[in-house]
Parts: structure tokens; sequence; C-alpha cells
């Protein structure tokens, strides 16, 4: 009997939400009745649940995917757009120079957003992670290597280009030997956290002083006290850690760098010409240059580790650990000059951010999702204000060194971020799997990640196009047809 009651109440205030947004109650009390008796869809979570949970006052609503157990769409998505975006830029590189659809503001970021987000989900041992990947890797290297065997090309010198795209692959793998423990740390100060907001330590108030009306009435002497000292030690902790850690990286590493440069010379000629392209060195003063600029990266990653183990211990809400990451990382994009070789270093603070935002959450996400799917064109406004017009070539592989510049490309990566971290989830719907059919463009996306860079070495245009976008029909009858 209780549990037919909160069925019923269940129905009847998803009744009333469907009422406000259009939706026919009919059709909402059955889905709601097929949602308790474990019938309903398990991809992803539509615009019905999020209609009718939108009330709901809980700790949960700044997670980003709450549930490790649902697929949630917009991840596929993501991904689906990525890949195609990357296949189009290795196929025509004026699109990517052009910047065309803001492109070099999300789409290595988004991919390394997923990736961060989908290792945080994964229950997945890390050697089975890995050697998933690997294959992965190997397949995506011998389709570039047997291209430019057949191209008749020097790959013996340039072996580095032969690898090409999948060291993103590569590096995926390192992320997750590095993040394993930043994950396990994660997942025990999230279970801090909760232990803390169940005994009494209310995490929906505020880490700064209020004023006396939003107290709603006066506040004692003791307690502004006692808010203070919690402020100054926040600053304290917080500003003290990153002051050592920027007198490290900038004064005690640097007599180490003399005697290391060499043999990163040495270690990067290795690899061939191709490791010019990225800004890896080429002489000893290069090198001495490189690693300097290496110290200032590490850096700013190890600032991120620092305030992700502070931040949830000297805040009362954890969810503000993903901002001060955020602030942090493109803080430090937006004042100092980064080369092309950070690009590694970026990949890794964005799976850290992303793990940050998985684990803890962001504060007010809900709020801002729901005014960023409401007001989608005022992000586009913004970054077409902020890329220069007629601006041509690739600031996300050679950062500028004209700060003003730097500032506004900078700015529009951080847009992107925030937007996809924020309101991700609310651009996707899962019908466009369950009903369209959709999932074999999963299929499609993971091919053509592999093989794209070797069917554009090998046939002219526009045979390439139609090879890569003949893929999609195969992947569709492997899927549907017996």
């Amino acid at each position: 009997l209780a549990l037919q009651r909160s069925t019923l109440s269940d129905i009847e205030r998803a009744q009333m939400a469907a009422h406000a947004g259009g939706v026919p109650a009919s059709e909402v009390a059955e889905r709601s009745l097929l949602r308790h008796k474990g019938l309903g869809p398990s991809y992803g979570v539509g615009p019905l649940e999020r209609q009718t949970s939108v009330d709901v006052k809980d700790d949960t609503c700044d997670d980003l995917c709450p549930s490790s157990e649902e697929h949630y769409p917009f991840l596929d998505l993501t991904r689906l757009g990525c890949v195609f975006m990357v296949a189009v830029d290795h196929g025509a590189p004026a699109f990517g120079h052009w910047n065309v659809f803001f492109a070099q503001g999300w789409v290595l970021q988004y991919l390394f957003l997923v990736c961060g987000v989908c290792f945080g989900m994964s229950k997945k041992p890390l050697l089975e992670y890995e050697l998933r990947l690997g294959v992965y890797a190997v397949i995506g290297v011998c389709v570039n290597w047997s291209a430019w065997l057949l191209m008749g090309l020097d790959w013996r010198s340039n072996f580095f280009n032969v690898v090409f795209h999948i060291w993103f692959v590569f590096g995926l793998m390192v992320y997750a030997v590095l993040l394993v423990p930043v994950r396990a740390f994660l997942v025990s100060t999230r279970a801090m956290c909760d232990q803390r907001a169940a005994a009494g330590e209310n995490p929906e108030e505020a880490d700064l002083p209020q004023d006396e009306e939003e107290r709603g009435g006066d506040v004692t002497v003791p307690a502004r006290a006692e808010q203070r000292d919690a402020l100054l030690h926040a600053l304290v902790v917080i500003g003290g850690g990153v002051l050592g850690i920027l007198i490290l990286f900038k004064e005690v590493m640097r007599p180490l760098l003399k005697i290391i440069a060499p043999l990163v010379l040495q270690f990067v000629s290795l690899l061939g010409t191709g490791t010019s392209f990225w800004g890896l060195p080429q002489t000893s003063q290069e090198s001495l240059v490189f690693l300097e600029q290496v110290c200032s990266y590490s850096m700013v990653t190890t600032t991120n580790l620092y305030l992700m183990f502070t931040c949830p211990r000297v805040f009362k809400r954890r969810q503000l650990t993903a901002w001060a990451v955020l602030i942090n990382t493109y803080g430090h994009r937006m004042l100092w000059y980064r080369s092309s070789d950070e690009r590694p270093w970026h990949g890794f603070d964005l799976m850290t951010i992303a793990l940050t935002t998985y684990f803890l959450g962001i504060l007010h996400r809900r709020t801002l999702g729901k005014y960023i799917a409401r007001y989608w064109f005022v992000p586009i406004a913004l970054c077409g204000l902020l890329w220069p017009a007629g601006t041509y070539g690739r600031l996300d592989e050679t950062p500028p060194h004209e700060m003003s510049l730097r500032i506004r490309s900078t700015m529009m990566e951080a847009i992107f971020v925030v937007v996809w971290l924020c309101a991700g989830d609310r651009i996707a719907h899962k019908e466009i799997f369950t009903e369209d059919k959709m999932v074999f463009m999963n299929d499609w996306a993971l091919i053509v990640f592999l093989v794209h860079k070797a069917v554009h070495m090998m046939l002219p245009s526009p045979t390439n196009w139609l090879v890569i976008l003949g893929i999609g029909p195969v992947c569709y009858i492997r899927r549907h047809l017996p």
C-alpha cells in the first residue's frame, strides 16, 4: 500500500509538471508506472524526467551525470560531433584555420572532457581499460602506417607523423594511469563530504559572510567571527599552497633544467622531424626553453591537484572545487604564454576538470544550465564577438604571444567548457537513440576516428568524403539487419 501511494503521488506530481510543460498527462502517468515497475527506458535522462524533478532541492542537483548506471546520450552526441570535426579538419585544414563553427575552442577540449567523465564513471580495472585503448591504438597506427607504405612515403624518419592523431589515444593511456589515484581520492572525498552533510553540516550554507536579510535575522558577533576566521583560514591555506607551488617550479627547479636539457634533446631527435610541428625542441637552447615551459605547465597541473585536495576541506560546498580548478586553469592560460607543446598538459588538465566536476559537482550547475539552454544564442554571440573577424590560423596549436588575442581565444574556450559542463545534458534527447535508432553512429565514430587520416592520404576529394560517409550505412546494416 505504501508503494502504491508513493507511485500515485509521483504520478500526480508528474502530471502537474506535464500540464505546465504541455506534455499529455496520460503519457506521463504511463511512463511513471513503467519506471516504478522497472520497465522504463534505460538510455539517458530525457526532458520529461528532468522536468518532473526540476523542483527537487537536494545536494545532487549540481552533479554531472549523477548516476553511473545511467547512459547519457549527450556524451555520445558530443563524441560524434567532435570526431566528425576532427575528420573534417584533417581532410580540409582550411576549416580549422578559419575557425569554422569556432571549432578551435571546443573540438579537442570536448573530447578530453568526455573521456574524463567516462573514466570517472568506468568501473573496469585499469588493466582492462588500458588493454582496450591499446587495441585501438595499435589498429590506428597500423592503418596509418599502411597508408604511408602504399603512398611510398619515408615513414622511418618521420614516425611521429605516422602515429599522428593516434597520439591522442596514447595520451589517454598515460592520463588514465596518472589519474587512477586522483579518481580514488575524489571518491573518498565525495564520501567524506556526504558524511559531513549527513552529520548536520548543511552544504547549502554559504562559505562567505551573508547579509542579515539573507540569514533571516540578526547575526551574532561569535557567528560573524567564525565566518571571518573560516574565510581567513581558506585564504591562507589556498593562497599559501599556490604561492609555494609557484616558488617550487619557478625558482627551485631552475638549476636542474640545464642538466636535463641535453637528455631531452636526444630523446626528441629519435622521434623524427615531425616533432617540430608540435613545438618540441630541435636545438640545445630550444631544449632549455622547452623545459622552462614544461615547469610552467606542470605548475598549473600541480596547482589544480592541490585545489582539488584543499577546497573540499576548507569550503562547506564541495561544488566550489570545480570552479576553483577552472579559474586556475584558464587564468594561467590568459596571463602567461603557453607554446604549442603545452597541449598534452592541457589535455590532462581538462580530464582533471571533468573528473572533479563528475565527482564533486559544480556550484549552481542546474540554474546555469537552465538559463544557458534558454538563452543558447548568448554564448554563441559572445564567441562571435571575442573571435577577431578575419583571423586566419590555428591559435589552439600556436597560441599567440599578444596578450589581448590570447585572452580572447582563451575566454572563448572557457565559455564552451562551462556551457558543456553546465548544460551539455540539456541539448541531447535519448529519443535520438531509442526512437531514431542512431546507436550505429557510435560505431561509425570509432571507425572513422581510426581510419580517416589514411583515407584522406590515399584517396582524392571527393572520394575520401564518400568513403568516410559510406561507413555509416555499413554500421547501420551491421546493427539492424540479421
